[in-house]
């Protein structure tokens, strides 16, 4: 009851002159529908000797051809409907009140309330007007039976136009939750992509690496050190593998908060730096002991330290000392990656910019910034986003 309520009180709070538009097949029909109805009209007149009045020819044509109108422009037709009823009821025109009578379920489904009220009345006015008028042969008995026609008529309109705007309401419901699957489902990939990413991007290049070193140099304690760190990397991958593929099957919920190191901010950097520490390279960590960061905040900084000593890995060969400096100050969060590598020196492994990319998306969701450039001295990874949004 609630619901059909609404529709009511939405019906009549409708615009005077707003409609609802005819489907294309109906408009068809309608055209064809009163292009048969001229010339049966036509014939008929032609054929009576002449016995019909000028004012019911001009009366049933205006009102034969307003129905076309219909098809473009409802609420035009309704009120030259209306005008053409009183025309009618003032003439004593008896022709197409029938017809009359069946159009109200028209104007019912097309137009307002307000408007279909107007022809309403002005339809009444004419059928009042000759069962009153001596001699139009319209007794009261059939002045009933038309108008309860015209009563069904409007009540089949109403009814149609409800089931209409319900077919649409429930139209724009499956469109809005087709969209929001769409968009969840997008969502998850990204995810899914992310997770993949962090590992094949780091991981398999830890493994890369230390085999490309195995193959270089016969120094025991040097081959020892990168079996060791390939055989870590590997189960460290298979154990990422194993995660992703939970999420996949539902087994884990996907959520862009979880971090990818289980030790939070100081387990990732000390992860990373024995990493670039087993590759020659010195780190310097400048970070406070006592940070604290919301969930989000720490995820994002935990993937920009992650993909950076990556990429350091990855492209900068050449660089003997990166530095990780992390402040916390007036509401915002800064990080930088830096290191010292020359120019054009990197281990050849395939790149594809999809972490930082990412990274680029996932800080400007946060309203920070993040920048990936060449400086003077090497490559700077600069971070920063407000702790609060």
């Amino acid at each position: 009851m609630t619901v059909l309520r609404a529709r009511a009180l939405e019906y009549l709070r409708m615009p005077f002159w707003a409609y609802y538009p005819l489907p294309s097949i109906t408009r068809g029909l309608l055209i064809a529908f009163v292009a048969v109805a001229l010339l049966l009209d036509s014939i008929v007149r032609a054929t009576n000797d002449g016995t019909t009045g000028v004012e019911s020819a001009i009366v049933t044509t205006s009102i034969t051809v307003s129905i076309a109108l219909f098809a473009w422009r409802p609420p035009v037709a309704t009120i030259v409907l209306s005008v053409a009823a009183i025309a009618a009821g003032i003439t004593g025109v008896v022709d197409s009140v029938l017809l009359g009578a069946a159009i109200l379920g028209l104007a019912a489904f097309t137009c307002s309330a307000a408007l279909t009220a107007v022809y309403a009345i002005s339809w009444t006015t004419w059928l009042i007007a000759i069962v009153l008028r001596p001699g139009s042969g319209v007794q009261p008995l059939g002045a009933v039976i038309i108008a309860f026609l015209g009563v069904a008529s409007l009540l089949i309109g109403l009814a149609i136009r409800n089931q209409y705007t319900k077919a649409q309401m429930l139209t724009t419901q499956l469109e809005a939750t087709e969209r929001e699957v769409a968009e969840q489902l997008r969502h998850e990939r990204d995810l899914i992509a992310d997770e993949l990413h962090d590992i094949v991007a780091h991981e398999i290049t830890i493994v890369a690496l230390h085999a490309a070193v195995l193959e270089r140099t016969e120094d025991r304690t040097t081959r020892s050190q990168s079996q060791t760190a390939i055989r870590e990397a590997a189960v460290q991958a298979l154990t990422d593998i194993r995660h992703v593929l939970g999420m996949v099957r539902g087994e884990e919920n996907l959520t862009p908060d979880r971090l990818p190191s289980p030790d939070g901010l100081p387990g990732t950097i000390a992860v990373v730096t024995k990493e670039l520490e087993q590759a020659g390279i010195e780190v310097t960590v400048d970070v406070p002991d006592d940070v604290r960061l919301p969930s989000a905040s720490m995820v994002a900084l935990i993937r920009v330290i992650r993909e950076s000593g990556t990429n350091v890995l990855k492209h900068a060969t050449g660089a003997r000392h990166v530095r990780i400096a992390l402040r916390v100050e007036r509401g915002w969060a800064r990080l930088e990656f830096s290191d010292d590598s020359p120019p054009a020196r990197t281990a050849g492994l395939p790149t594809s910019g999809y972490g930082i990319m990412r990274l680029q998306e996932r800080f400007r969701l946060f309203g920070g910034s993040f920048r990936a450039a060449r400086g003077p001295q090497g490559w700077v990874v600069s971070a920063s986003l407000p702790l609060e949004s």
